[in-house]
């Protein structure tokens, strides 16, 4: 079953991306395992090929504290590089965006939230690891790739909480710089006109 919008996000998505006929196959908690499982079994059946899709994977692989098995950064791009094939074997002529795994907040960062997701020193490395090995994967023709993280950073390195207070996950305004954040690539890979700005 796709997978549905986070309800706080939908103004962003029906601003962004309901006008484009966008799907969100999206789930909470998954993995690059659950979503090749997904794409495996009948995710992809897509007539006609959509023009763009956009990957964000692999955090909850490296997470440490909430699952009991974690990947390295080798596992985590290998696992990336299924779900590409995958839709590349699928749908040759659409368009790939893998954009980097976000940043995560560490042990000493103060949230902002009711929970906050903290995370070992390990974790933070692998996902920073497994973002810049997944670059490799763009050959900038059908597969392409970037990086939104400093998006979430103040200029120090840390989360800026105004956008992702559980030092994971964007509220509102962090779905909105995000969405942001991507507009320009997105336009170019769609063939679109910049949209103005509101």
């Amino acid at each position: 079953m796709p997978g549905t919008i986070y309800e706080p996000l939908k103004a962003v998505w029906d601003r962004h991306f309901a006008p484009r006929h966008a799907i969100n196959l999206g789930h909470n908690g998954f993995r690059t395992e659950n979503i090749l499982w997904n794409l495996l079994h009948g995710e992809l059946e897509f007539i006609p090929s959509p023009k763009v899709a956009v990957l964000l994977i692999g955090t909850n692989n490296t997470d440490d504290r909430n699952f009991p098995r974690v990947h390295s950064a080798a596992q985590v791009a290998a696992g990336t590089k299924a779900i590409v094939d995958l839709i590349r074997e699928k749908h040759p002529t659409t368009k790939v965006l893998i954009l980097r795994i976000f940043p995560r907040g560490d042990d000493a960062e103060q949230g902002a939230a009711a929970r906050v997701f903290h995370n070992s020193p390990q974790c933070i490395e692998t996902c920073r690891q497994a973002g810049l090995l997944t670059a490799k994967l763009a050959d900038r023709k059908h597969v392409f790739w970037l990086d939104v993280g400093t998006t979430f950073e103040n200029p120090n390195g840390t989360i800026n909480t105004n956008l992702m207070p559980d030092l994971l996950h964007p509220n509102l305004a962090g779905a909105e710089a995000w969405a942001n954040a991507i507009e320009p690539t997105l336009v170019k890979l769609l063939g679109e006109h910049p949209r103005a700005s509101k």
